[in-house]
């Protein structure tokens, strides 16, 4: 009797699965007979070394347990001799020992099928049929169990699973470990950071990294580790989610944290009306300050330090009904948190209670502000402000301009706001919004100043940081540095030696502190007389403001010369520039106007 096995049976995948396909047809043509058939195939398709042993990897088998399951022998007797399984003193193999027969494991010793009763966890491992001169192919029996549920540890402690929320503060690194308890196979543990809905679309959570480890398996207990390196504010109300999937499982079990991240107040003072615009006396004004911090601080209101001239409400409101001029003077917003006192930096509210003069219209270009009263803005060295022209909807686009060291008026450009940002100690001192009509009256305008105050440590200026001398030449090496507070130190360090400002050392002299021509800036300045190549290095300033130490570095580099090279002069344009302004002034004031009665 013969057994024609046809195309359209085959398994469509290659590698393992036609390999236990082909065993499995062996195993049937040795059952009905077809020896001759049975032979081709071994014969084409067995692998086996030179020893008789096979070189298959092990067949997987899956099963749960308390079910039976049959395991094909694989070892084929001699094709010329006439003997059965029995003959053949077959015995098999768990996990390299020997299987004593009886109870749950019996042979069929017409078939060489073992098979195993009411299977346990225990029965898990390789399977192999053996004789004295032939090994099977191995069997991986997998007895199938289900994992438990996940669960959490943080620094080696077990979360309670009724607390969703961990707490953690910012910046630190926040480390946590899921850990499955049974599971066989084992199960595949996974990691996810889900923002909150709030950050969304935070471009620190999208640069956020959860750096997860490979699972590992130890004492039928899979553990997986992940570790977020900064917490940010941004991760507050995340979700950190450990996944486990396992080929016995529907849908995946899964474990979830919120992260509570603490993190210290943040402050934003905003103003009705809007900040450029002048105060007057007698109208409404309302400061608003808001805190963002966790856990959640309440804002405090204090002006020169001391109480505010008017109750605050519970969010951070002071309202002034008819704001008077006592009410001028520097505000404040303050927290408390976690037992520790936080401010914002200050504001000046400055209230105008002359403002005649500036309804005055002379017949200059310019009407000057003889008030005495501006709105003066505070900021950070490096941050951004934006300083608002009150222009009103009856005006043509104000022209903005800063006030020079002389009082002349140095043109910025048009705009209804003026928008700085990575401010500079040099940026700070008087600006000057300039509003014509919409008419074609040029000689009605208007000027409102606003004073720019910056405030920081200390920064260091250079032009050259590497400076090339001729020997015999006297060198002068200078920099500018700013503050606000001002400096209280100041000193050269050169060849291992402090050289204060006022003082000389041999050809070294280190000249007295001169005003630079920026506001908080100041100038220091070395010369060096006859240099020689033994001046050459590193010279370095230092400056400092309070406890804070900055230094800056010039290398001088001293060559070797023939001729003297005159110093070369330079000519400042800043006396024309100012010249030039009343022009670029009139420019501007009449393509604004121009502009709006083009649209009328």
């Amino acid at each position: 009797m013969k057994l024609i096995l046809s195309k359209a049976l085959l398994p469509s995948a290659s590698g393992s699965k036609i390999k236990d396909f082909m065993i499995c047809s062996i195993f049937l043509l040795f059952l009905i007979g077809d020896v001759k058939t049975m032979t081709h195939i071994l014969r084409h398709h067995q692998q086996r070394d030179n020893t008789g042993l096979s070189t298959l990897s092990p067949i997987e088998q899956l099963t749960w347990p308390h079910s039976d399951v049959k395991l094909p022998c694989g070892i084929l007797p001699a094709l010329n001799v006439t003997s059965n399984w029995l003959q053949m003193k077959l015995k098999w193999l768990h996990n390299g020992k020997n299987v004593d027969l009886g109870h749950r494991y019996n042979l069929n010793h017409n078939t060489g099928v073992l098979v195993i009763n009411n299977i346990r966890l225990d029965d898990n491992g390789i399977w192999q049929c053996v004789n004295e001169k032939q090994l099977a192919r191995a069997i991986n029996l997998v007895v199938l169990e289900i994992p438990k549920e996940p669960y959490l540890l943080i620094d080696g402690h077990r979360l309670d699973p009724g607390n969703l929320f961990v707490p953690v503060k910012e910046n630190m690194d926040l480390s946590i470990e899921c850990v499955v308890e049974g599971g066989n196979p084992m199960p595949s543990l996974h990691w996810l950071l889900f923002p909150s809905n709030s950050n969304l679309e935070s471009e620190a959570m999208s640069s956020a990294l959860l750096q997860s480890n490979e699972s590992y398996q130890e004492k039928d207990i899979s553990r997986s580790s992940a570790k977020i390196q900064r917490v940010l504010r941004a991760h507050h109300n995340a979700t950190v989610a450990c996944i486990v999937t396992h080929v016995t499982l529907v849908n995946p079990l899964n474990t979830t944290i919120l992260l509570d991240v603490q993190y210290t107040p943040s402050f934003g003072i905003s103003r009705i009306p809007g900040f450029g615009i002048p105060i007057k006396e007698s109208i409404s004004v309302s400061l608003k300050c808001d805190v963002d911090s966790n856990p959640p601080s309440s804002p405090v209101w204090q002006k020169d330090d001391g109480a505010p001239p008017v109750l605050q409400t519970d969010d951070g409101f002071l309202n002034f009904t008819s704001i008077r001029r006592n009410h001028s003077g520097w505000y404040k917003c303050t927290s408390r948190h976690l037992l520790s006192e936080y401010s914002s930096i200050g504001y000046f509210l400055n209230v105008r209670y002359n403002l005649n003069d500036l309804d005055t219209v002379r017949k200059e270009l310019i009407e000057e502000d003889n008030s005495g009263s501006s709105e003066s803005v505070e900021v950070t060295v490096g941050g951004e402000v934006q300083l608002e022209c009150p222009s009103g909807p009856s005006a043509a686009i104000p022209c903005w301009a800063k006030t020079g060291n002389d009082n002349d008026l140095q043109p910025i450009g048009p705009s209804s706001n003026l928008h700085i940002d990575q401010v500079l100690y040099q940026e700070a001192g008087e600006y000057k919004c300039i509003v014509g009509s919409k008419n074609e009256n040029l000689e009605k305008l208007r000027v409102y100043t606003l004073h720019l105050n910056v405030v920081g440590g200390p920064v260091i200026y250079t032009e050259n940081r590497t400076i090339v001398a001729h020997e015999g030449n006297d060198t002068r090496l200078s920099a500018e540095f700013c503050s606000n507070p001002m400096v209280n130190k100041v000193f050269w360090i050169a060849s291992d030696r402090v050289i204060r400002p006022g003082t000389a050392i041999g050809q070294i002299t280190a000249h007295n502190i001169t005003s630079s021509t920026s506001s908080y800036c100041q100038v220091a300045t070395l010369t060096i007389q006859s240099v020689t190549p033994m001046h050459s290095g590193e010279y370095n300033l230092i400056v400092g403001s309070g406890k804070t130490l900055v230094e800056a570095t010039v290398i001088l580099s001293v060559t070797k010369s023939t001729r003297t090279r005159d110093p070369v002069q330079t000519s400042s344009s800043h006396s024309v520039c100012s010249k030039m302004f009343d022009n670029y002034l009139i420019m501007c004031l009449v393509t604004s106007i121009f502009t709006h009665l083009k649209h009328k």
